[in-house]
């Protein structure tokens, strides 16, 4: 037994010394080691607890990953198996099984899509939004739930939320308003529709937070089936000849939760 136990010791230590070690540190605060077996420190030295974790080494797009292309192997380089890459313009992390890389995991979550709200005006109380389909991740603009993919940008398509999954969704809007003097003395908010028909409005207090500019937050849930569509207006509680604007400083994010 005691030979059996010193053999996986031995075993412990050869798949420990293994592993690359990337920590290059010229002056290691107390909570890193040049020895130890990390692939990268990431640390604030603004506060008293140095380290707080380690990252992934990075490249810009999937061809600038190391063997792609005319240096891809022939054969399988097997002490490369299991090395992670980031990708930055993908938000994919890689992983290398000798051979090629495939994705290992997304940091952008698959079910969740967030959106632009276009800037549009109003005298009437009312007014529906139009939803901006740029996707630009590095600002958290993404629609991995297909919400906007191959929709018109202009006419009616240019407000509405295809649903490619039946399913229920939380949608939360967030909505920046300014407007003359007047305009926020009753509640504003936001109606949801399914298909053109009214499912919900929800009215609250704006929030002030400038002098100029005034915020709501507000969350829907909702089930709706594949091929209907989402569309969404603000409201005033009292309408009439209410005037604001709607900033395209306001954004919608929709989340699959079953």
């Amino acid at each position: 037994m005691k030979k059996y136990i010193y053999c996986l010791f031995l075993f412990i230590i050869s798949i420990y010394d293994a592993q690359v070690n990337f920590t290059n540190i010229p002056n290691p605060d107390s909570n890193a080691s040049g020895n130890d077996k990390v692939m990268m420190y990431v640390t604030n030295t603004s506060e008293a607890t140095g380290v707080k974790g380690f990252g992934l080494p990075a490249v810009e797009t999937p061809t600038d990953l190391p063997y792609t292309g005319v240096n891809a192997p022939s054969v399988s380089i097997d002490v490369l198996k299991g090395m992670l890459i980031f990708v930055k313009s993908t938000g994919e992390a890689m992983v290398f099984d000798g051979l090629v890389w495939s994705k290992a995991f997304e940091v952008e979550s698959d079910n969740i899509s967030r959106f632009q709200i276009n800037s549009v005006s109003t005298t009437s109380g009312s007014v529906l939004l139009p939803i901006n389909s740029l996707i630009d991740k590095p600002n958290f603009l993404a629609d991995p739930l297909k919400l906007k993919t191959n929709v018109a940008v202009s006419g009616a398509s240019l407000n509405r939320l295809y649903v490619r999954q039946t399913g229920l969704y939380r949608i939360n809007l967030n909505i920046n308003f300014t407007g003359p003097a007047g305009s926020f003395s009753s509640r504003l908010g936001a109606g949801l529709y399914v298909n053109d028909a009214q499912r919900f409005q929800l009215l609250e207090s704006t929030v002030n937070y400038d002098g100029t500019n005034r915020k709501i937050n507000l969350d829907f849930s909702v089930y709706v089936v594949q091929g209907q569509y989402i569309t969404l207006e603000a409201v005033s509680e009292v309408g009439g000849t209410t005037s604001y604007t709607v900033t395209n400083n306001s954004y919608v994010t929709v989340e699959k939760v079953l």
